[in-house]
């Protein structure tokens, strides 16, 4: 049973509130209520949110609060709760808490045992998933992290996992993430591509990682990269590993190192390469 409305805000309380991923015509009246009556609005990026507010008629002092400074508001926020103030948290796009900042926030309210709620609208995560058409259940990883030790880990991670995923990724990186997302998950994994999500030129493109390499894009806007489960989940049996082990060693013989053998055989044949190095160690340490 719906709820009537009650759009009210309430002294001493916290709302995380969910703002358009593009569309202005798709923030909620609800949304729109609570920043017009909160005391202040904590902000991702004040610049940003200043465009939204003066788009809806909003005056509400803003307070910058990201990754660089969560930690050192939360003392603030404590301080205007205490005198009875209500404000409402909100990222550049969508719901904040998820990738955006908030998540700290959250964790503070539990542990001091504050009152708070969540007004759920626009989430580029969702929105791609629904345009995906692959099965349910899905990991949201958000961005990856920067080149290095994490991003490698992840990406096996993302190799590893047989569910739908979804990740946001830069004009600015999406090529390296393309590459880097073929040499370990596999070409021919399948892929669907939200750009522009909710905006003018809102593109759908499904196919698979190595079809939107080949492409060679010039990117332009932020991107959803949605996974569909491996083919090799449903279509394929599981592959020799002895077989593949040989190939491995033979390579090796060729003057390649370990590394780049494995590397070569898990690309040719569209498999883990986390895999194929446990399978490989394995068989030599028996």
């Amino acid at each position: 049973m719906l709820s009537p409305d009650h759009s009210g805000v309430e002294p001493g309380h916290v709302y995380f509130v969910a703002t358009p991923i593009g569309n202005l015509g798709d923030f909620s009246p609800r949304g729109r209520d609570v920043l017009q009556q909160v005391d202040r609005i904590l902000c991702e990026d004040t610049r940003q949110t200043d465009i939204l507010c003066r788009s809806f008629d909003i005056h509400r002092p803003l307070v910058s609060f990201h990754a660089h400074n969560a930690y050192r508001r939360l003392q603030q926020i404590s301080e205007w709760l205490e005198q009875g103030e209500s404000l409402a948290l909100v990222s550049d796009r969508g719901m904040p808490a998820v990738s955006d900042p908030g998540q700290e926030l959250v964790g503070w309210l539990y542990e001091h045992k504050r009152s708070f709620s969540v007004i759920p609208g626009p989430s580029a995560q969702v929105t791609a998933f629904a345009g995906s058409g692959f099965p349910h259940p899905y990991v949201f990883w958000g961005f990856l992290p920067p080149p290095g030790k994490a991003r490698h880990a992840r990406i096996e991670e993302i190799g590893e996992c047989s569910y739908t995923q979804i990740l946001y990724e830069a004009p600015h990186h999406m090529d390296r993430t393309l590459k880097d997302l073929a040499a370990v998950v596999g070409q021919d994994r399948p892929l669907v591509l939200g750009r522009e999500l909710t905006k003018h030129f809102e593109e759908y493109w499904k196919g698979t990682i190595g079809i939107l390499v080949a492409q060679n894009r010039d990117w332009k806007g932020e991107a959803v990269l949605v996974l569909g489960p491996p083919v090799s989940s449903e279509d394929r049996s599981e592959p020799d590993w002895n077989v593949l082990i040989d190939a491995v060693a033979e390579l090796e013989t060729q003057g390649h190192t370990t590394k780049e053998a494995i590397q070569l055989i898990a690309s040719k044949h569209h498999i883990s390469r986390r895999k194929l190095y446990n399978r490989v160690q394995k068989s030599r340490i028996d």
